[in-house]
């Protein structure tokens, strides 16, 4: 155990982020513990200093001070997150591709430093300079923005839509999201009435306030563990309801889920983008993480969905899945490449307390490997004519590397892009779904959670959608009255 002191108990949390950078999921104490570092905050001559030691060794870092509100808190949060950085790098000669950076959405420091001017090499600088951010990484973000050029700027008066389906025919190993399996389908027929209940609730609301619907994504879970059936109804009332979507993505995910019949739904009522996710093309590694399918039924399904007029198709890979070498995962690339999916996500593993891999003790992959895989993936992908155009991170991830969505010319998901960049409302529906209302005038979003358990779910669904009115509306008064 690590023990931190500080005289900032606020920043507390954000230190620890930054200890963890370096040292995995280590636990730290407040007052106990085998290790000490120590931090002290001082204010001298217009200049806050930030002294951290620990091991014999010590650092400071010293910044302007910054007066007012929300500006003063994020600047001095930098500040003490630097110094921590600087000492830990110190002590463990370890340089962290995206630098002191522990938050989600690093494209958001570039899009802040567009807003100061900066761009181009001047931004990558910055990056390299203020946040310690790696030459590729910086690079990787410059290339964001150029994909996400003309499509983040949403008028006020869009929303994007999330229908949750948190059903899945087994579950992942590495899975952490609100979802269970499918068992004998006792609960799906209630889920799926409490869900069109909450779906007419949020439809009379949006029709209310006069918004339109931009980009809607159909998620879980597996969207295609329902019936054909039960798909094709789900998608009629969601179509009714919300009319006028430009771009609509169901994620059919699982190849074993994928048939001719759920395709046929998806066709008949206007998906344009699905996806067909084979994680890795190795049985093996398949049956080491829970998936319920082979390679060879990965391929089927993804023939089968061409087959039938599919023109946009995603397909997901992970890197540094147990077990598997960085030829394994670059094979699994190779193969994904050779089939011409329109885009192509690669995730990095992220090993969350909830997931089976956390419960079984597994140890994440070596971070240079990890990194190696990835790099492997932006160099082949940018080859075969790929760009990246969205990115997020997640505790826990092998390398603390990162998530990228690549696709060809004109194939970027607006919905992956809202959701990422937080430009757009994002609408959410079902268990465990967020909804995330945005404020644009204070660039504030607040947030209306509903609750990840099915069968609470189902029983509270009134309680969901009215409490996603209240704060909805309260925002939209807001603006009005601004």
């Amino acid at each position: 155990m690590i023990r931190l002191t500080t005289n900032l108990p606020e920043f507390r949390n954000e230190l620890c982020e930054v200890i963890r950078l370096f040292l995995g999921a280590v636990e730290i104490g407040q007052d106990e513990g085998d290790e000490l570092i120590a931090h002290e905050h001082v204010e001298r001559d217009g200049l806050w200093i930030e002294r951290f030691s620990a091991e014999g060794r010590a650092v400071e870092h010293t910044a302007s001070v910054v007066r007012g509100g929300l500006a003063e808190k994020r600047a001095l949060k930098r500040a003490a997150k630097t110094g921590c950085f600087l000492l830990m790098r110190e002590l463990t000669g370890v340089r962290p591709p995206w630098g002191s950076l522990t938050g989600i959405r690093p494209t958001r420091l570039m899009y802040e430093l567009r807003g100061e001017g900066l761009e181009g090499e001047a931004a990558r600088r910055v990056m390299r300079e203020r946040f310690y951010v790696s030459e590729e990484k910086a690079s990787l973000l410059s290339d964001i923005l150029a994909m996400q050029e003309g499509l983040v700027d949403t008028p006020e008066n869009e929303y994007d839509l999330y229908i949750g389906i948190p059903f899945c025919t087994t579950r992942c190993a590495y899975c952490s999201f609100a979802s269970g399996e499918l068992g004998n389908g006792a609960l799906v027929e209630p889920y799926l009435a409490a869900l069109r209940r909450e779906m007419a609730l949020d439809a009379a609301l949006m029709d209310e306030l006069g918004l339109k619907l931009r980009a809607a994504y159909m998620g879980g879970g597996t969207p295609t563990a329902l019936t054909a059936g039960q798909l094709d109804g789900l998608l009629r009332e969601a179509a009714r309801l919300f009319p006028g979507a430009r771009e609509w993505t169901v994620e059919a995910g699982r190849p074993d889920t994928i048939d001719r019949d759920r395709l046929q739904a998806l066709r008949d009522n206007g998906i344009g983008r699905i996806c067909v996710n084979p994680q890795t093309f190795s049985d093996g590694t398949l049956r080491i993480i829970g998936r319920a399918h082979t390679a060879a039924q990965t391929v089927e399904a993804y023939a089968l969905a061409r087959s039938m007029g599919f023109c946009h198709i995603n397909m997901d890979l992970i890197a540094a899945l147990p077990g598997e070498t960085e030829e394994d995962f670059l094979c699994s690339l190779a193969r994904t490449i050779e089939l011409g999916p329109e885009s192509v996500t690669v995730h990095t593993l992220a090993i969350k307390r909830s997931s089976r891999l956390h419960e079984q003790g597994y140890v994440q992959a070596d971070a240079g490997a990890a990194a190696r895989m990835v790099d492997g993936a932006r160099q082949a992908l940018a080859r075969a004519g790929y760009a990246p155009y969205y990115l997020y991170r997640q505790k826990y991830m092998a390398g603390n590397l990162e998530n990228v969505g690549y696709a060809r010319p004109g194939c970027a998901c607006l919905y992956n892009i809202d959701n990422m960049e937080e430009t757009t409302r994002i609408l959410a529906q079902g268990a465990g779904a967020i909804t995330k209302w945005l404020f644009p005038r204070e660039r504030r979003i607040e947030r209306a959670p509903n609750v990840r358990n099915i069968g609470q779910y189902i029983g509270r669904v009134d309680e969901m959608a009215a409490r996603k009115r209240a704060l909805i509306l309260s925002q939209s008064a807001n603006l009005s009255q601004a």
